[in-house]
């Protein structure tokens, strides 16, 4: 015998209107499991590493999870116990995944020595042979995926991973773009996995998919084809969007301070206006994540529909935040922006 679910009694003789489901944000990354020797140890001397799991995508969509938005991770994974601990991270931030195995594949790995001034925080890539560098445009329906999605993500650390990975960023951002999301890409140039010689042409065909573009002053000397060296980022970032067609370029800046004190702000650049944020400090805990984070938080952001110097003031503060905690991943609450501007205290209670 089953229960019989009581009457709905309707007010008025309508159902109340369902409210409208979180916006999603797409990202293709490879994420890697991230060792560490505790503490302020070197490689040599380790006897021990900590796990932590990083990777510039998921990092941005755990943020993005974590302020309300629907977020999902696509990549290939290794299909053994280790690709588990990666997709298993996702999960446990509430980043949902669409995932292509391969039984075959090494899981991608870096090695951090973390440094304290004037020693710098270091790192060891191993990731060749990985799920993603057999990436391809065909091996996901990119359309379906980002039917309905608000934005779509990557940046420049996954087009450095072969030629097959940078036409499926091209086949995302476009597919993405095709649907009406926003695309976003973050230059992201890492010197460890490829030159600029190597990387100015394929980011150059990435681009024109772009509309909003994280990047460096000196990212944009090297990809803008007319560049000029006495040129300000500001001047830069419009010589970007005439030449790509971007709607809004994004410029974080980040000042070494005495100790382990940096200084974070952030400029958001489009055709006709600039926006800056105010500078926000923050001790260093650990020095990974911090532009992940500013870019989870300024697509939330985006989406809610924040004007655009409430943007970049959050994207700035989220870089900042970032900085305090340990690991990759950006644990900030919606109670955290909140707080944003406020006056510090030690303990809240």
């Amino acid at each position: 015998m089953t229960d019989t679910p009581e009457p709905r009694v309707i007010v008025g003789g309508r159902p109340p209107t369902p409210p409208e489901p979180p916006a999603e944000v797409i990202g293709l990354g490879e994420s890697l499991l991230r060792l560490s020797p505790p503490g302020h140890q070197r490689l040599d001397h380790a006897t021990g590493l900590d796990i932590e799991v990083g990777g510039a995508e998921m990092n941005a969509l755990i943020t993005a999870a974590g302020l309300g938005l629907r977020a999902t991770w696509i990549s290939r994974v290794a299909g053994n116990p280790l690709g588990q601990r990666v997709a298993a991270h996702a999960h446990a931030f509430g980043v949902r995944t669409h995932l292509d195995w391969d039984a075959d594949a090494r899981a991608a790995l870096y090695f951090v020595e973390q440094g304290v001034p004037p020693r710098p925080s270091e790192v060891l890539y191993d990731r060749s042979g990985t799920a993603m560098r057999r990436l391809s445009p065909d091996t996901f329906d990119w359309k379906g995926l980002t039917s309905g999605a608000g934005a779509v993500l990557s940046s420049g650390i996954t087009c450095a991973l072969g030629a097959g990975p940078a036409a499926a960023v091209t086949a995302l951002l476009s597919a993405g773009r095709g649907n009406g999301a926003v695309t976003a890409f973050d230059v992201n140039h890492r010197a460890k996995m490829w030159t600029w010689e190597q990387a100015v042409p394929v980011l150059r065909g990435v681009l024109p998919h772009v509309d909003v573009l994280l990047a460096s002053r000196g990212d944009l000397l090297r990809l803008l084809p007319d560049a000029r060296e006495d040129e300000g980022p500001v001047g830069l970032a419009r010589q970007a969007i005439d030449a790509f067609g971007h709607e809004l370029v994004v410029l974080r800046e980040t000042d070494q301070l005495p100790g382990r004190r940096v200084a974070t702000r952030v400029t958001a650049v489009t055709a006709a206006e600039e926006y800056a944020s105010a500078t926000y400090e923050a001790d260093v805990v650990d020095s990974f994540g911090a532009g992940d984070a500013a870019l989870g938080v300024l697509l939330a952001a985006r989406l809610a529909g924040d004007d655009p110097a409430t943007i970049v003031d959050k994207a700035a503060w989220a870089g900042a935040f970032q900085h305090t905690m340990p690991g990759d991943a950006c644990q900030i609450r919606p109670s955290d922006v909140a707080r944003r501007g406020a006056e510090a205290r030690r303990i809240l209670r």
